[in-house]
């Protein structure tokens, strides 16, 4: 049951940035009335909820609606207000009312309660608000399936991740110098598979090919490293990387959203175990 004191201290925050775009075009409507206003009607209008909050809990199913509304209406505003310092200020107060995504994932932030999870839908809020067709409807539906779990299992995953979007096939295979990292992330084949079933990564490894017709050196990055190869064989034009699971696009447009962390055992690991053939590191 939500306590009133909540829904007034997400107001009294959201009244700070209540002038910027999101809130004077959407949240205001949404909620039905200015929180710009709230820092001169404040007082009054908290006694006010908490006498409507008390008579609510007597008042049977209709009690509990307004209820569930108050619960509602705080997750929105307090969800809004991380979103607040990621609209771009200078874009035209507008968003359009068939930019489904958009008011679909408006409507999904009132369930959402968990402060890492109201982080994150903020973001992807504000990031949609600001360009218009950032998101696709199935990372919507993704967003409805991740817990506070999920979300931190996905973020320790790509924290292992190669050129933005892969990771080595060869790691789920638990050689015995990698298998004291992955247990210290607390990752194994299951968190991939979990991870695979809420459409986060793709269902099957694949692999890369990529043509190298004049035999240049080529890196992989790893977060903000790179690891760099060059060529030792004098006639085999292609750099065929290894086999890797990839980020689905809609793991791709969550991950924008998040910070893995660097791992330097990681790092080395990679140094020393990710071979591709006919190149070698280059230390240089």
């Amino acid at each position: 049951m939500t306590d009133p004191t909540l829904f007034t201290t997400a107001i009294d925050n959201a009244s700070k940035v209540a002038n910027t775009p999101l809130f004077t075009t959407v949240i205001d409507k949404l909620t039905g009335f200015r929180i710009s206003l709230w820092a001169a009607e404040g007082e009054v209008r908290k006694q006010l909820i908490h006498d409507e909050y008390q008579k609510a809990k007597e008042s049977g199913i209709i009690g509990m609606q307004y209820i569930e509304n108050l619960r509602h209406t705080t997750n929105l505003i307090d969800t809004a207000t991380k979103s607040a310092k990621y609209i771009d200020q200078e874009k035209p107060n507008d968003i359009k009312m068939d930019n489904d995504f958009f008011w679909n994932t408006v409507e999904h932030a009132k369930t959402i309660s968990n402060e890492e999870m109201q982080e994150l839908v903020a973001k992807i809020i504000a990031g949609e608000y600001n360009q218009p067709g950032t998101y696709s409807m199935s990372t919507l539906q993704t967003l409805k399936m991740l817990g506070r779990e999920e979300l931190e299992l996905f973020e320790m995953m790509c924290s292992l991740c190669i050129n933005t979007d892969q990771i080595p096939k060869q790691i789920f295979g638990f050689p015995d110098n990698i298998k004291h990292l992955l247990n210290s992330l607390r990752i194994d084949f299951g968190t991939l598979q979990t991870l695979q079933s809420l459409g986060l990564f793709l269902p099957n490894d694949m692999t890369r090919n990529i043509d190298n017709p004049e035999k240049k050196n080529f890196k992989i990055n790893y977060l903000d490293k790179r690891i760099l190869y060059k060529p030792t064989h004098e006639s085999n034009f292609k750099i065929a990387l290894p086999a890797f699971y990839s980020l689905s696009n809609t793991g791709k447009q969550i991950l924008k959203n998040l910070n893995p962390k660097f791992n330097e055992d990681y790092f080395n690991w990679l140094k020393t175990n990710y071979k591709v053939p006919n190149y070698d590191l280059n230390e240089e």
